[in-house]
């Protein structure tokens, strides 16, 4: 059986286990017209259904600050909890000062480590 997939200009996603991959492609460049048709895709790809997300951004070249902001909170929507996988420790850390900063409305947490991500995830799958 094939699994459910999107993809549009800026990434690609899928639900495998209970929770909706969803990955940057390389070298994506975001802005808020960007974010909001990402969170739009997705959550119509979703629909409209509560899911655990493990959110790639390896691929990300850049978001500016509206997009960010956007990503934070609206991009929280019909989510049970969010993992987001970065590539070095140092993203990792300007990535949790960003979010002590906007504070995502769902429990999000960050992970160089993609096993270590899925794992995080378990815990909201129903």
């Amino acid at each position: 059986m094939q699994r459910p997939e999107f993809e549009n200009e800026y990434a690609r996603f899928w639900i495998e286990a209970g929770v909706v991959f969803f990955v940057y492609k390389m070298n994506a460049v975001i802005d808020l017209a960007a974010a909001k048709q990402i969170v739009s895709d997705r959550i119509q790809f979703q629909k409209q259904a509560d899911y655990p997300v493990y959110c790639d951004i390896r691929g990300l070249k850049s978001a500016d600050k509206s997009a960010r902001d956007y990503l934070a909170k609206e991009g929280s929507a019909y989510t049970k909890g969010v993992a987001v996988v970065v590539d070095s420790p140092m993203s990792k850390i300007i990535g949790n000062f960003y979010m002590g900063l906007n504070r995502p409305t769902t429990p999000t947490r960050l992970f160089t480590d993609e096993s270590e991500a899925q794992k995080y995830l378990q815990q909201f799958v129903s």
